[in-house]
């Protein structure tokens, strides 16, 4: 159908400029607060689009941040903090579910939210190397500098 809107169920994903600014401002604000961090930023199907380190952050964080990301996608948008409880509620789950994330585990903690537009979810930002309440302040922030919505 030529000229028609897509379906309204079609798979939107984050664009690698947007996941590329939201690791810049996340960077920024992480400099801000006098922290070292990882960011990773997934396509909503969990799919890596974008990561860094910044330079003191321990290299392991790059992997920890996968994994928060990988958790919060996989799950349609949980944030990980909410998966962290899940996770105390129900370790045995995550437990078996843990080693499926495309080469980087699942980890269901806090410093991962779902990046939404128009209530649509397009990927996930995680963060690590902080304490992991500085790690998602960090990532909503910057999920809000490129016009997303981390809810």
């Amino acid at each position: 159908m030529t000229g028609s809107k897509a379906p309204p169920n079609s798979l939107t994903l984050i664009s690698y400029s947007d996941a590329m600014t939201a690791i810049s401002a996340a960077a920024a604000i992480a400099t801000e607060r006098g922290v070292a961090l990882s960011f990773v930023v997934l396509d909503s199907a969990g799919h890596l689009v974008a990561s860094a380190r910044m330079d003191g952050a321990p290299f392991i964080t790059i992997e920890v941040a996968r994994g928060k990301a990988f958790a919060c996608a996989a799950t349609g948008g949980v944030p990980g903090a909410a998966l962290g409880q899940r996770f105390r509620d129900n370790p045995m789950v995550w437990g078996n579910a843990g080693a499926l994330g495309y080469g980087a585990p699942m980890l269901p903690a806090q410093g991962a939210l779902p990046i939404r537009r128009q209530g649509v979810l397009i990927g996930a930002m995680g963060a690590s190397g902080a304490p992991s309440d500085i790690d998602e302040d960090v990532v909503a922030q910057a999920i809000a500098a490129i016009g997303g919505d981390p809810r």
